[in-house]
């Protein structure tokens, strides 16, 4: 593997694990260090996945790089505690934002696999896109629940293991819906 592929990797693991790094971090480092560590992960994805190219990238640079720097200037764990916030805002933003032009970002990860997207695949992944938008502002929501009115232990419990459940549980009841609504619309066609 390529150092540059090992890096990107060590990247994202390390923004999939925040809130045990904060967790754990808080005592060992304090919230100043801790944010400003954190805002060199989300600029150093950026960077290496060479996403500063996509204007949207922008906005979640601001939001969260903002948070970052302000926790940091206050030393602020209560700060910290809502990068998941920003983080599901950015990526609810994103979604919904890409409904606006003709290709939807779940259509832009659909093409890096499928160059031949029929127009009912386009209008299935619309919709999926407008789900991905709602679920990742709902998890914003919750989030915001976690870091202002619960404990850091049930804070990580939540950011760090229940929300990738959720996550993961909606990945897989989609690939159940796909999986039938191929079957159905291939029924359709051959009875026209």
């Amino acid at each position: 593997m390529r150092p540059q592929a090992l890096l990107v990797a060590a990247v994202a693991v390390a923004t999939a694990v925040y809130p045990l790094i904060v967790y754990t971090g808080i005592q060992q480092v304090g919230p100043a260090i801790l944010s400003l560590v954190l805002l060199g992960l989300l600029l150093g994805r950026v960077i290496l996945r060479g996403d500063y190219h996509q204007p949207e990238q922008y906005v979640q640079l601001l939001l969260v790089g903002g948070l970052c720097l302000l926790a940091a200037w206050h030393k602020s764990e209560t700060i910290l505690r809502y990068y998941p916030v920003a983080m599901s805002l950015g990526f609810s933003g994103f979604f919904a934002i890409s409904l606006r032009s003709e290709v939807t970002l779940v259509e832009r990860f659909a093409r890096v696999f499928v160059q031949d997207i029929e127009d009912h695949q386009r209008q299935y992944m619309r919709g999926l896109t407008c789900w991905w938008s709602g679920l990742l502002f709902v998890n914003a929501g919750v989030a915001a629940y976690t870091a202002c009115c619960l404990s850091l232990s049930l804070w990580t419990l939540y950011n760090g293991a229940i929300a990738y459940l959720v996550f993961g549980l909606f990945t897989l009841g989609e690939l159940v819906n796909r999986h039938f609504y191929k079957k159905r619309y291939a029924q359709r066609h051959q009875a026209s």
